[in-house]
């Protein structure tokens, strides 16, 4: 599904030029569950933005699915990102005037589907996740882990190839944190596709194979400990 290949992101210029990421080289294959950590600053986030197509590397290669995102124009990358990938970040990035239900439909509006059936495949994604029962909710009224579970279901809605997870439960308690991984171990096991960015080898373990990167290096990669 992912192949990186000599992928350096610089930015600046001349002597004022930093290498966030070195020559980093990176297979993922179809339903694999992988962790990528790293300490801050290491350039885990900057190799997350680089999968998810919401920057480009200043030298190298991405190819995913077979297709060469690192020349596409700017709408066919808009199109991978809201057909193909899901997104989840620590800080659940839910629109505070909006319902669950109303912030899972988000991303089937910029796809153009409506009515009735936007409003079945969010309902759908908010049962997946358990929270089907919560979905005229704000988010305000709702706990840190359901707020996460409704932004994995709006991840889920469009029903992407891959999902990107940037410290999902990093702003959770060990409790909420344990249930949104055991959704991951759920979805991994359904055949879905996992990459995700931690700093805590425990949530690192949850994953089948863990990749360490340091200094915009890939510095090594193994088998964690993973749940099938």
């Amino acid at each position: 599904m992912i192949h990186i290949q000599g992928v350096t992101k610089s930015y600046g210029q001349g002597n004022l030029k930093t290498d966030v990421l070195k020559d980093i080289h990176l297979t993922v294959s179809e339903g694999e569950y992988v962790a990528i950590m790293g300490p801050s600053g290491s350039g885990k986030s900057t190799l997350m933005n680089i999968l998810g197509a919401l920057d480009r590397p200043t030298q190298g290669t991405y190819q995913f699915q077979g297709r060469d995102l690192s020349q596409m124009e700017a709408i066919e990358l808009a199109r991978v990102r809201n057909q193909s990938i899901g997104f989840i970040f620590q800080q659940f990035q839910l629109l505070s005037r909006l319902t669950a239900q109303k912030n899972v439909e988000l991303p089937l509006i910029y796809a153009g589907i409506r009515g009735l059936k936007r409003k079945e495949m969010a309902t759908t994604a908010l049962n997946r996740v358990g929270l089907a029962d919560r979905r005229d909710h704000l988010p305000s009224e709702l706990s840190g882990g359901q707020q996460q579970r409704v932004a994995i279901a709006r991840a889920l809605v469009n029903q992407p190839d891959l999902l990107l997870a940037d410290e999902p439960t990093g702003a959770l308690d060990q409790a909420s944190g344990d249930n949104v991984l055991d959704l991951f171990d759920g979805l991994h096991q359904e055949g879905k596709t996992i990459v995700m960015i931690t700093h805590d080898s425990e949530v690192a373990a949850r994953a089948n194979r863990r990749i360490d990167i340091l200094d915009g290096r890939i510095k090594e990669t193994s088998q964690a400990g993973g749940s099938v």
